[in-house]
């Protein structure tokens, strides 16, 4: 597959370059192939120009003032900006707080590789964590804190999990071009009440709608799981009939933790039945570029994982290590089972972690630490959909339920 051009400009620019340039965000490369957004799609996405934004939201609620909205706050993110930035909004805890996000961030600018703003977009309140990622253009995200909203864009570029800074180098993260602008709404009441009253005002962009829409349907997390910082989880897993976790994954991604601890011992298992209906990938996932998948994944106490997944075409049997560049120290890749025949089939696994451990990583775990649910579907910007039950690890007398 070749990279698309559009101009001489372009041309010269080749896949190997186009990688290289992708290699600097680290685990980025997957959501910076979010990807390949030609001119038809990003008219599909009606992304705003600069400044349009603000104007719309400060003439809705101009026009029709909602009720418990306390404070309307506009912000730019730009190349130069360094990665925590104050936005002169100062909040409560409790308080909520709607993010409306227009622009575009570019990874290779001439092949018009982007992401759009909610994938890079994070925002924290007074300077602690939780930090809080959208992974769409609009959210509303509860104050864990009291304090100054700050804000901030990364893409996959935090140095660990405490999110203070970002491991690429600054010459090189200040060098980036794109810019994401937002409009944040403080609300001291239920802000699904107040959009729909500022809807009245009207919404040429549609943003507001969207909010409203999404505030109606996201699930909670499933009991006892719980998102990666880096993804959050916006409706990609939740529980749906009793005793089971869907997933329905299409352009994003979603790792789903349950932290628990067990022994490493020689009988070590995991148990569950799933039933997969669509594969997020039509080609061998042990490529970078189509590397979009549904898998469980068992994490032990030395950092490394085990993931265990449904490929499009792989053979059953098959390890390797991620294709990611920054994933490929920690994390293996098994393939369970393959092909499409079975799609639609609930079908029950059970795999002994010791042995699997011992043959596959071979280092010096002893303890079971967590499992992750995993749904990436970025690369490709496709489909992914499936339903989990009856997971059980266990370890001699031991065991954790994880999903009833």
């Amino acid at each position: 597959m070749s990279l698309p051009t559009k101009n001489a400009d372009r041309s010269t620019v080749t896949r190997r370059e186009a990688l290289a340039q992708l290699s600097r965000f680290g685990i980025a490369a997957p959501l910076a192939l979010s990807i390949l957004h030609s001119a038809n799609s990003a008219a599909a996405h009606a992304l705003l120009e600069p400044g349009e934004l603000a104007g719309d939201i400060n003439a809705m609620v101009k026009a029709n003032k909602p009720p418990g909205l306390t404070a309307v706050q506009s912000f730019r993110l730009v190349g130069n900006d360094l990665p925590w930035k104050p936005i002169n909004l100062t909040v409560e805890k409790g308080q909520q707080i709607t993010f409306l996000l227009s622009g575009r961030w570019w990874l290779v600018k001439e092949l018009d590789i982007w992401v759009e703003p909610g994938l890079a977009f994070f925002a924290r309140a007074g300077g602690q964590n939780p930090i809080y990622n959208p992974q769409s253009n609009t959210g509303t995200f509860v104050a864990p804190h009291s304090g100054e909203i700050s804000i901030a864009r990364a893409i996959g570029e935090w140095q660990n999990d405490e999110a203070q800074d970002v491991a690429t180098p600054k010459e090189v993260y200040q060098k980036a071009e794109g810019w994401i602008e937002g409009v944040a709404l403080v609300w001291d009441a239920d802000p699904l009440a107040g959009l729909s009253s500022l809807l009245k005002g009207g919404d040429s962009a549609g943003i507001v709608a969207e909010e409203i829409n999404r505030l109606r349907s996201q699930p909670p997390d499933p009991q006892g799981w719980k998102p990666l910082y880096v993804t959050g989880n916006p409706g990609i897993f939740s529980s749906c009939d009793s005793g089971q976790i869907c997933c329905h994954s299409h352009k994003n991604a979603c790792l789903l933790k349950n932290e628990f601890d067990l022994p490493l011992s020689a009988d070590a298992q995991i148990d569950w039945r799933w039933v997969v209906e669509e594969l997020p990938s039509r080609k061998r996932e042990d490529q970078l570029l189509t590397h979009d998948y549904l898998s469980v994944a068992v994490e032990f106490d030395d950092g490394q994982d085990l993931t265990y997944f449904w490929s499009s075409e792989l053979p059953v049997g098959q390890v390797f290590r991620c294709p990611i560049p920054s994933w490929a120290p920690i994390e293996t890749h098994m393939v369970l089972r393959s092909g499409h025949a079975e799609l639609g089939q609930w079908k029950s696994e059970s795999r002994n972690l010791f042995a699997d451990y011992k043959e596959h990583i071979g280092g010096d775990a002893k303890r079971v630490v967590g499992v992750w649910l995993i749904a990436l579907s970025f690369f490709q910007r496709g489909t992914g959909k499936a339903r989990f039950a009856d997971m059980n690890v266990s370890a001699g007398e031991q065991s954790k339920r994880l999903i009833a």
